[in-house]
């Protein structure tokens, strides 16, 4: 992961809005800081001053929850002063756990100053202008933009409005699909195993779960269903199909996001340490590798030969294996063929017959995933802790970069979903989000996800992971 550096307060504020993705309004915004990295970057609404108190207790838990060494409150006002009740309640409460202050920040109409300090002028610092911050580059490279304001943000992944002409045709469109896939034995329902109940290892078979083509033979139906899914994931997510394309395969993309294996296997394969690839049939982890591809894993600044894997065991967690590389010719001329059945489309699968009755996975716990943050740091030279151990060159902006890409293409597919489906999609945006550290992104499509379904299980996972401070332990 390239290096971001920052010189001073100035520069922190005019980045916190690329960090956050909108420009933050009446708020109160709390940066964590661990030595010299960032970590935690949580914001507020500003209140009435009798409930700051109560609001920073509340919030307090959430904030030190990953032991941070320092933080910097800054207020966002419209009105002189109005920010400063609860920015004084948070800063009393996190100087009570000996955690220091490093800065106390107003901005207010293009301004800043220092709370407190009798160096600034009355009227305040000028913001410098974006284009002399060099941090504003560097996030603009990486795919950050600055919204207007949260609700711009929430727009992004709203799913399809009813009086949309579309909007019917594609409801009946997913539900066929899903009616086919429950018809070849897949299982849509959206909820975990009992609990007695775990998913084998990949390295045990399942009954009924081989891919037949491996073996020479050909695909079931509802293996045609789940191969006919990544490929459109895959083309989706690497940018080859878009437009009307993105609309055709909409079913393929939407219908199998029911099924919780294959939703968490999709998450696993985008996000390496969320959900162990090896808790899921090899099969289909090898379908993963060839169908969606080694190249859309996004890389954490933390991956590397030989370096630690996510569960701490000491081992790789299976990021940027090429599994398809190890596979026999033969396995290869069979996925070649398998290529070339999924072209015919899915109308081909009503041409096969036979079943492959498979038990669903048990919800994978996100939550349990604890670990460091990412982005910029301290006065002195402050980065975000992801320097290269060689040196920086154009390949890791375009690897960093890749995150933000991926994100932006899962939040189109949330706008083309009708509302009755849209709380799987917004499920996996949330998670992507989550672990790429972009914790507003998350939100707002966790927070439309529950406004949909209040019990969607991995959305409350997820909103509880963000509401308590819970951190991927590798983040890109």
């Amino acid at each position: 992961m390239p290096k971001i550096s920052l010189s001073g307060p100035a520069e922190l504020l005019t980045i916190i809005p690329f960090h956050l993705g909108f420009q933050p309004e009446r708020s109160v915004v709390v940066v964590c800081f661990h030595g010299k990295r960032l970590g935690l970057v949580a914001r507020l609404d500003v209140i009435d001053p009798s409930l700051a108190f109560e609001a920073a207790a509340q919030t307090l838990p959430t904030l030190l929850q990953g032991s941070p060494s320092s933080v910097a409150i800054v207020g966002f006002e419209d009105i002189p002063d109005e920010s400063l009740p609860l920015l004084e309640a948070l800063a009393d409460g996190v100087e009570a756990e000996r955690v220091v202050v490093r800065e106390r920040l107003v901005l207010r109409g293009g301004r800043w100053r220092s709370v407190g300090c009798d160096c600034c002028p009355d009227e305040g610092w000028l913001l410098p202008e974006q284009a002399e911050v060099p941090a504003v580059a560097s996030y603009v490279a990486l795919g950050h933009a600055v919204l207007p304001d949260r609700d711009e943000l929430a727009r992004l992944v709203e799913p399809l409005e009813p009086t949309e002409p579309r909007h019917d045709l594609a409801v009946t469109a997913i539900e066929d699909w899903q009616r086919r896939y429950r018809a070849a034995g897949g299982a849509i329902c959206d909820e975990p195993a009992s609990s007695g109940r775990r998913r084998g290892s990949r390295r045990s078979k399942v009954a009924g779960s081989e891919l037949g083509l491996l073996d020479g033979g050909d695909p079931s139906p509802r293996q045609f269903l789940v191969n006919d899914a990544l490929v459109a994931w895959g083309g989706v997510l690497g940018g080859d199909v878009e437009g009307y394309g993105m609309e055709h395969w909409l079913p393929s993309l939407v219908g199998p996001l029911r099924d919780v294996e294959f939703r968490d296997a999709l998450i696993g394969w985008l996000c390496p340490g969320t959900v162990p690839l090896d808790t899921f049939p090899e099969e289909l982890v090898v379908m993963l590798d060839v169908l969606l591809g080694p190249h859309l894993r996004l890389a954490s600044g933390s991956d590397g030969a030989g370096r630690p894997g996510a569960d701490g065991s000491g081992r790789d967690t299976e990021v940027g294996d090429d599994i398809a590389s190890r596979l026999s010719a033969s396995d290869r001329e069979a996925l070649r063929a398998l290529h070339a059945l999924l072209d015919l489309g899915p109308d081909a699968l009503e041409a096969l017959d036979g079943d492959d009755p498979r038990d669903t996975a048990e919800l994978s716990e996100l939550a349990r995933l604890a670990g460091s943050g990412i982005a910029p740091d301290d006065w002195e030279g402050i980065d975000d802790g992801h320097e290269q151990e060689t040196g920086e060159g154009w390949d890791d902006w375009e690897a960093a970069a890749v995150p933000r890409v991926v994100l932006g293409r899962l939040e189109q597919v949330c706008r083309l979903t009708p509302a009755a489906h849209a709380a799987p999609v917004l499920s996996v945006v949330a998670s992507v989000a989550w672990w790429c550290g972009d914790g507003a992104r998350a939100g707002v499509a966790v927070d439309q996800a529950l406004e949909l379904e209040p019990e969607h299980r991995l959305s409350r996972l997820v909103r509880r992971s963000l509401d308590h401070g819970v951190r991927p332990s590798r983040c890109a």
